[in-house]
């Protein structure tokens, strides 16, 4: 059985943070505010997340969801998938089923892969990430070119993670790697959302919005997922390979012409586009397609599990916690100082605790990550008050172009800050949170985590001294 050691702790500084001349009560929120996140980072763990997720029992495999399947009705079982956390999630599904796994194949990042995998049969291939690369389409052909053919007692196991929207793709006929860079491109420039870039991805991919599952068909699909998007919608995660899609050729024109920059696309995706509005190419699979009848999506990790065990953790210090969402966004030092505001009005012996994805509008040409900005502008409000401590982190364990995951604040920062003659406005105008956090102690070390579920915020307010 896989377990983390309970005592295991991914905050490399830990010790440090806490060596500080405080008051104790301070300390001791500081100490427990690194717990809860720690109990975060554990639960989103992704060799954890499978081992919860599936269970070989005898002669049966069974899934967390309730799926069950015998071995013995199975005729072979393949492993596929793609995204970040994807390359710990296949070696800790390789470890329980071990040689029933017929073939696989996955494609991850190089960052993701330090070492040799400690893999048998699941093969691994390198692509490229945020961009689209050789060796991701080379590695997606790999993969179609397995599951070509498979029968309707073959199993496949799909494992999805973020980053899956670059790491798994071959576009359709026509469309070069050269087109997929310059599109992509053009749609950063204009300032696309993630889910317009998304939606256009989409629809000119031979595997995304479920025509990976499509694919895979007549086969059995269960696909374990790791989610890196608020409210956990699985047709934005990786882009949705074995997921529905409810967006349209449709959608894909209203963004295109939003921007304006039909005109600017390579001519092969202004051709896709134009015969898909004709419907020359075949839209992403809708909910009532028959496919998914035979597809079971599990999402294994998530910002709301974490939270889940952050809160179970802060209950059993004999903490009072809530959890105010797991959808938190917007801008972050707005965010930071919302959640300074709640902590004045906290009850003693109390803790808040978030997720989502906030963003940082750049202004300066400084250093930092939004998870440290959202902790820097709260420390402004709270400076000068004991007991209460704001930590915000990025749950892979990075934040911004830095070597920082984010932040813990307490009344103390501010005033460490004016001794030293920095100024917090200066720093935030300046968008320099990690020079200022730096100096003070503030800033949390964990290291590329292997996963990522969002951000984490936690607030804790200690309780008073007894006297």
């Amino acid at each position: 059985m896989f377990e983390i050691q309970s005592n295991h702790s991914f905050i490399k500084n830990h010790q440090s943070l806490l060596e500080v001349d405080f008051d104790l009560k301070t300390i001791e929120a500081r100490k427990i505010a690194l717990e809860i996140i720690n109990e975060g980072i554990k639960a989103a763990d992704p060799k954890k997340a499978i081992h919860d997720s599936i269970k070989l029992v005898k002669s049966e495999i069974k899934f967390s969801n309730g799926s069950n399947f015998l071995l013995s009705d199975i005729s072979r079982l393949f492993v596929i998938g793609a995204g970040k956390a994807t390359a710990m999630m296949a070696e800790a599904l390789e470890k329980i089923l071990g040689q029933h796994i017929h073939a696989g194949q996955i494609n991850v990042p190089e960052n993701s892969v330090k070492q040799k995998l400690n893999l048998k049969n699941i093969q691994y291939n390198i692509a490229g990430h945020p961009l689209v690369t050789s060796g991701t389409i080379s590695g997606t052909k790999k993969i179609i070119e397995m599951i070509d053919e498979l029968s309707s007692s073959d199993l496949v196991i799909c494992l999805i993670s973020g980053g899956g929207s670059a790491l798994l793709e071959l576009p359709v006929e026509g469309i070069t790697l050269e087109d997929l860079s310059e599109l992509f491109h053009i749609l950063t420039e204009v300032g696309a959302t993630i889910h317009e870039l998304n939606t256009i991805r989409k629809h000119i991919s031979q595997v995304k919005g479920g025509k990976l599952a499509q694919l895979i068909q007549p086969a059995k699909v269960i696909s374990l997922v790791i989610s890196d998007v608020i409210g956990d919608t699985l047709d934005t995660i990786a882009s949705g390979p074995t997921a529905p899609d409810l967006t349209s050729w449709h959608t894909t024109e209203q963004i295109i012409n939003k921007y304006g920059i039909m005109h600017k696309l390579p001519l092969s995706v202004q051709q896709v586009v134009k015969e898909g509005l004709t419907r020359e190419i075949n839209e992403t699979l809708k909910p009532d397609n028959s496919t998914f009848a035979n597809v079971e999506n599990i999402i294994i990790a998530s910002n709301t599990k974490s939270c889940n065990a952050m809160k179970e953790y802060a209950n059993q210090k004999k903490y009072s916690p809530i959890i105010i969402s797991t959808e938190i966004s917007g801008e972050a030092r707005e965010v930071g100082k919302e959640f300074a505001e709640k902590a004045k009005r906290m009850d003693n012996n109390s803790v808040l605790i978030a997720g989502g994805e906030t963003t940082v509008t750049i202004q300066g040409n400084g250093l930092g990550g939004r998870n440290q900005e959202l902790a820097l502008a709260a420390s402004q409000i709270i400076a000068g008050k004991k007991r209460i401590v704001i930590a915000s982190l990025g749950s892979d364990g990075i934040d911004g172009p830095t070597d920082a995951a984010g932040a813990l604040v307490d009344g103390y920062t501010a005033l460490s800050g004016s001794k030293m003659k920095l100024e917090i406005d200066d720093f935030l105008n300046n968008n320099d949170s990690f020079n200022f956090l730096k100096q003070t102690n503030n800033l949390i070390f964990t290291g590329p985590t292997g996963t990522n579920v969002m951000d984490f915020i936690v607030v804790v307010k200690s309780m008073k001294k007894k006297s």
